[in-house]
């Protein structure tokens, strides 16, 4: 349509759309004019230009336009109109409220009128002037659903949800009972405190969907976050009714049932969630993960082995469910069997790194170093940048005695530790002994230091230190010092205890080593062979021969004492 068409249409038509409007009193007498047909021409003109301009997108000249159409005829709603569009459409609001409010004075009974100017008032937080006109429009209008769900967000927004509720009510009647509307009221019923009435929105929709399970599990889980068991416990239980194979209703069951403090029954009604195959795996060990967070007590970690059990049944020859049961058997302390399940495992894919902790973690409690020696050995192959293995392989070797392996091991994977000073300091305390143990005295206290430089509290760090440097009557005073300090940190460790007498013996110091070595015998020292040594051969520098014999031949019935003994009991005197 072009312009002059546009134009000609508009001329006609104006006329007509102002002739009542001039009639109203809404205009100020003192800015009264006399509109007479020549400027209802020269201002359809004006307004079309205006028009025009908008569309071309130059706004700010189509602004200036209507302001120019206002000024030729003020009594024209539609000028205020859509200058109040285009204000708004310039985000200036504020502005826009007075001509959209002039529009509606001038033609009340056009509805777009209204709607724009409760929108604005909405916009400029005038929600007084938002509310009344919305309020004017549903009574105008009754069948508008959409001016109805207007108000009640309007009450909604402003916090009259009493009025938001009886808005919903009024679009119910017209449209029938349906989810969104019944959502929407629980929402405002449970803001307002009437959790009976949100329960009776959810009865609504279950009364005419009675075979749907779905708004039985709304009413479900609304009763059970707002304590109302019972009803929730009823509609969990109409859904198994419904639908008796939807594994998902028992995993709803055992948390409801947990939340109400009644364990047993979560737990068979998550052992029968788990054993439906149609939920699957890793739902299910998800799911495994939530309910039992955090530290887990000894009759948790049993339940979590029975389930994982469950999950190997109902998902056979399933790597996942596999390795989790292999978990749920290490954790539960099963270190065999896991290790078991673990092999077979590992052999199908070797790329879980996890799994293979597990498994040296397996052997370290097992005391069966000829295996992780071998495991560890195994995984720094596959993952030669984790430093854990390498711990593994150097404490494993050192326990085999193989000194050499080891010390090239711990040598090794120290340097792979970023940002773990709990295992370097483990590192360094078993170079130290390793070092210890091949000779290499300098080296052995050097990581000692290093490993108390990390962690100066390390009791057993500073035992060993201490004990080696008095076995070799070396830096005494320093010895006594760090097995002082190992037995404040330990006081009830009959080998610090040990160690802090001996230290004390090699300074000369018998009476106080007497009065320590037998608070060490006192403490479970009685049943460690160089303990009782010890103890023989404090009592002889204290002059007590006789029982110095007695602990001497007690010590011989124990695995670990010296090379000396012998000669001390054969000839019933010191040798050191």
């Amino acid at each position: 349509m072009n312009y002059l068409i546009k134009f000609l249409l508009f001329s006609a038509i104006v006329p007509l759309l102002f002739s009542c409007s001039t009639s109203k009193q809404a205009v100020d007498k003192k800015q009264e004019k006399v509109v007479t047909l020549n400027d209802h021409r020269q201002e359809a003109d004006v307004f079309m230009k205006a028009v025009s301009q908008r569309e071309l997108g130059n706004l700010q000249k189509s602004l200036e336009l209507f302001d120019k159409a206002i000024q030729i005829n003020p009594e024209d709603p539609a000028a205020y109109y859509e200058k109040a569009r285009l204000l708004q459409a310039l985000n200036r609001s504020d502005e826009a409220l007075s001509p959209a409010k002039k529009a509606v004075a001038l033609n009340a009974d056009n509805q777009w009128y209204k709607v724009l100017y409760a929108n604005i008032s909405k916009s400029v937080g005038n929600y007084e002037d938002y509310i009344s006109t919305y309020e004017e429009l549903v009574k105008e209008h009754p069948n508008n659903l959409n001016f109805l769900q207007e108000l009640a967000f309007a009450y909604y927004f402003t916090g009259d949800y009493r009025n938001a509720i009886k808005t919903y009510n009024k679009i119910e009647e017209k449209v029938g009972i349906n989810e969104r509307l019944s959502q929407q009221k629980v929402q405002l019923y449970s803001k307002i405190g009437l959790p009976d009435s949100a329960v009776a929105e959810y009865e609504k929709l279950i009364k005419i969907n009675p075979d749907d399970p779905r708004y039985y599990a709304l009413l479900a889980e609304y009763c059970s976050k707002n304590k109302m068991p019972e009803k929730a416990e009823w509609a969990y239980k109409k859904i198994l009714e419904l639908n008796p194979e939807d594994p998902y209703v028992h995993i709803s069951l055992a948390d409801f049932y947990k939340k109400e403090g009644n364990d047993e029954k979560s737990f068979e009604e998550l052992k029968q969630g788990f054993a439906n195959p149609k939920l699957d795996l890793k739902t299910k060990i998800n799911l495994l993960f939530n309910y039992y967070s955090g530290n887990l007590t000894e009759k948790q970690k049993k339940q979590a082995l029975e389930l994982s059990e469950i999950l190997k049944k109902t998902h056979p020859d399933n790597v996942l469910s596999e390795s989790f049961h292999a978990s749920m058997l290490y954790e539960n302390k099963e270190y065999e069997l896991a290790r078991t399940l673990l092999y077979k495992i590992l052999k199908q894919d070797n790329s879980n790194y996890a799994l293979w902790e597990e498994l040296l973690f397996s052997d370290l409690y097992l005391n069966d170093y000829k295996a992780l020696a071998k495991d560890s050995e195994d995984v720094i192959d596959l993952f030669p940048s984790y430093p854990l293995p390498y711990f593994f392989a150097g404490i494993s070797n050192f326990q085999l005695k193989d000194y050499v392996k080891a010390k090239a091991y711990l040598e090794s994977g120290k340097d792979f530790v970023v940002n773990n000073d709990a295992l370097l300091e483990q590192f360094y305390s078993s170079l130290g002994d390793t070092y210890n143990e091949l000779g290499q005295y300098e080296a052995s206290y050097k990581a000692y230091d290093q490993a108390l430089k990390i962690n100066p509290e390390n009791a057993i760090v500073l035992n060993n230190y201490a004990y080696y440097l008095s076995l070799r009557s070396v830096n005494l005073d320093k010895a006594a010092e760090m097995a002082k300090k190992a037995v404040d940190l330990d006081p009830y460790n009959h080998n610090n205890l040990d160690t802090y007498a001996w230290v004390l013996y090699k300074q000369e110091k018998y009476k106080q080593a007497l009065e320590w070595i037998k608070k060490a015998i006192n403490n479970g020292g009685d049943s460690s062979g160089v303990v009782l040594e010890h103890y023989g051969d404090i009592l002889y520098k204290n002059g007590e021969k006789e029982e110095a014999l007695k602990y001497w031949k007690l010590a011989k019935k124990q695995k670990d004492y010296s090379e000396l003994l012998d000669k001390k009991i054969a000839e019933g005197k010191l040798y050191e």
